[in-house]
């Protein structure tokens, strides 16, 4: 009665074991292959870091950046422009007829109607100055506040592109370690598999009890487990180098 039980227990372990195993889908001879999109992780080779911080040029934040700048540019040009709005000048013309209506009559002339018409033109061209004196005294000091605000921008920017690259630099080194722990994952995964088949070979011949078979089993899902959260988080950051970076690292795997 207490083989059938131990023998009952072993086989709903077996069961659930293989269940997770089915799941996970991790055959020994496969590890190495991910099942995010059939990529080959432990041939990835990533694209250069200096590559990848030019590409990242062209992300939104950057590019507001940029435009910051250009603006406060343009605000300089204006600034540096400041002195015309001293003039004003200022001018008309004018077209027309002038028309002129007239009757006359007496007692021995009936009424009659006179119209004389004169083509006229008019135009006049002027001009002004005025100058504030505060405005005149401060140009230089508004062209110089504009300068600073021209290399604020810049620097901003400057700011917010090293804060990017440090990012894609860790997101970088932590792809860079997590494949080599990777390849040491799948070795360790795929010993632990092969000893559970061994451990189910040496259960069904009596050579091994179900609490020694159950270690090796959890000992085999931890080492399973293990990797696919490695590759997880490659897969995870490589996303994430994808989108900071606007450059395809996956989409070139595929197409090769």
């Amino acid at each position: 009665m207490k083989k059938l039980l131990l023998l009952t227990a072993a086989f709903s372990l077996f069961a659930t074991l293989q269940a997770q195993e089915e799941k996970q889908q991790k055959p020994a001879e496969d590890f190495t292959q991910s099942t995010f999109e059939q990529v080959d992780y432990e041939n990835l080779t990533l694209p250069p870091l200096g590559t990848l911080f030019e590409n990242a040029k062209g992300t939104p934040s950057i590019e507001i950046m940029e435009k910051q700048v250009q603006l406060q540019k343009k605000l300089l040009s204006k600034e540096q422009r400041a002195w015309l709005s001293f003039f004003n000048a200022h001018g008309s013309y004018t077209y027309g007829m002038l028309d002129n209506y007239a009757n006359n009559s007496d007692v021995l002339t009936p009424i009659y109607y006179q119209y004389s018409g004169v083509e006229q033109h008019y135009w006049n061209v002027g001009g002004s100055v005025s100058i504030p004196l505060e405005t005149l005294f401060d140009l230089g000091g508004k062209i110089k506040r504009q300068r600073l605000n021209v290399e604020i921008s810049q620097l901003e920017k400057e700011k917010e592109y090293q804060q990017l690259k440090q990012q894609i630099a860790a997101i970088y080194v932590r792809i860079t370690n997590n494949l080599v722990s990777l390849k040491t994952a799948a070795e360790n995964a795929a010993a632990y598999r092969g000893a559970g088949l061994v451990s189910e070979q040496r259960f069904r011949a009596n050579q091994l009890d179900v609490t020694g078979l159950a270690d090796v089993k959890r000992y085999e899902n931890t080492a399973v487990q293990s990797y696919q959260q490695i590759m997880s988080q490659i897969s995870t950051d490589i996303l994430i180098l994808e989108i900071m970076t606007n450059t395809p690292i996956i989409t070139n795997i595929n197409n090769k």
